[in-house]
């Protein structure tokens, strides 16, 4: 058998098999193969934590049975056995995750179909964006190659939530512009994410293989700020490396470099960084001889650097320079419909990180969605770790709230829901977790409802709430 010309030659059969076996137990995308028929073949561990199934309920299957039990609301698999031809399309799972699915065909010598294999992706960190750009059609469409850079970032975006227009606005401007090799300029107040969306443009841009290096320039001394910035030789200062030392800017080449709180810069060190600019050259701290740099630049800045300019503490060259596609970040409080999910997100982080169980009770994330946040989404992570620290039992209840949260919005009417919610969480969790188990154990809606002494239409109004 002759081995394909993406395999190196020495590869035996057997370490062929090793590496299949590792890519689909070790794989984070979820790929699953069909027969001809529809028929589920193979399924990796991956597809059965992101449906949340086991490949004993869909090994043996067919595809048609699946989207029938609710699994799926359409089978990409499905239309490639029909237009044999490679087809991608976001689709919502049982779990209302959207999930970006691509079905490949797999003929054989004679060019008969064989296998279907299909590679699924979690996009669900994603899904208001998707729905704002209109990209729930087929992605035959001219926005198919939006939609496929979006999905190499799906990682990026795990700690992005995306549910207001504002926000939806923000991404889409800035995904738009990522594959422009231009300066951009991120402005908000400190915590709202701007270092987060410089890293998402990054992953997005052809220079997403290269390397992404930050500096934060408030946190450096001004007098190091320019070694640190462009490098220097050795012994070019007291203390300097004996060996000399690369700067960010040098480490950066052929990458992105990202300039938080640019607006603290010195003007003596605006020159210099003018002046790489415009030559894409830099020369180290106590060098003779230049070198060229090919990096793109984003900053980000709480400031205005508009007014800085006239005030004299900014040079306007180097803002207009810079300034080419700004973006701002609204506030926390300027996107309420946010807090919720960026709450939850925060607390099943935080729950797998230090192996706990806690929830939020009702009256905590409305009394959370009242506040203003100050120090925007980073304040409410670290609320929410602390939260999970200082709560004793497994529900969050508004008295572990700060004072100031408390005093801000909630009264004693508001406290004494706090049973009432206690209670309907409780019992909603518990039907939720029957239900589920009741169709993972049974296979299909219809036998879960029988065996629950329900309705099929009832079950299945539950299971879409």
């Amino acid at each position: 058998m002759t081995k394909p010309n993406y395999v190196c030659a020495s590869l035996s059969e057997e370490d062929r098999n090793r590496i299949f076996k590792a890519i689909m137990q070790r794989s984070r995308d979820g790929l699953f193969v069909t027969d001809h028929t529809g028929k589920v073949v193979m399924i990796n561990q991956a597809t059965e934590e992101m449906c949340e199934i086991k490949s004993s309920q869909v090994i043996g299957r067919n595809v048609k049975d699946l989207v029938r039990m609710g699994m799926w609301n359409h089978a990409v698999a499905l239309r490639v056995i029909n237009e044999k031809k490679i087809i991608s399309r976001v689709q919502t799972i049982h779990n209302k995750k959207k999930i970006l699915t691509t079905g490949i065909p797999i003929f054989d010598s004679t060019g008969r179909l064989r296998f279907v294999l299909t590679n699924d992706r979690d996009v669900s960190t994603l899904s208001c964006l998707f729905e704002t750009l209109e990209l729930q059609e087929p992605l035959e469409t001219p926005l198919r190659f939006e939609l496929s850079e979006y999905s190499k970032a799906a990682d990026e975006m795990e700690g992005i939530i995306v549910h207001s227009a504002v926000m939806a606005n923000v991404l889409n401007k800035a995904l738009r512009t990522a594959r422009y090799d231009i300066p951009l300029v991120f402005t908000g107040e400190s915590g709202v994410g701007k270092s987060m969306i410089a890293r998402l443009v990054h992953r997005i841009s052809s220079r997403r293989d290269q390397p992404f290096v930050d500096l934060n320039c408030g946190a450096i001394a001004e007098n190091l700020l320019e070694s640190e910035l462009f490098g220097h030789e050795k012994g070019a200062f007291t203390g300097a490396s004996l060996k000399g030392k690369k700067g960010i800017v040098e480490c950066a080449d052929n990458g992105t470099l990202f300039l938080d709180e640019i607006g603290e810069i010195p003007l003596n060190l605006q020159v210099k960084l003018l002046k790489f600019i415009e030559s894409r050259e830099i020369r180290r701290v106590g060098g003779t001889s230049s070198k060229k740099i090919n990096v793109r630049i984003i900053t980000a800045t709480n400031r205005n650097l508009e007014e800085m300019v006239k005030m004299r503490s900014f040079r306007g060259d180097l803002f207009f320079r810079l300034n080419v596609v700004p973006i701002k970040i609204p506030a926390l409080r300027e996107r309420r419909e946010e807090i919720k999910p960026l709450a939850l997100m925060f607390l099943n982080r935080f729950n797998k990180e230090f192996n706990t169980r806690k929830t939020l009770s009702k009256t905590v994330l409305e009394t959370l969605i009242h506040y203003d946040f100050p120090g925007n989404v980073r304040e409410l992570e670290n609320m929410v770790k602390r939260l999970i620290a200082i709560s004793e039992g497994d529900l969050i209840r508004v008295k572990h709230l700060p004072q100031a949260l408390r005093s801000d919005f909630a009264d004693k009417q508001v406290f004494g829901e706090d049973a009432m919610t206690d209670y309907q969480q409780t019992v909603a969790a518990f039907e939720k977790q029957i239900i589920l188990e009741a169709v993972r154990k049974h296979g299909s809606q219809r036998k879960a409802a029988q065996a629950l002494g329900l309705n099929q239409s009832t079950l299945s109004r539950k299971i879409n709430r």
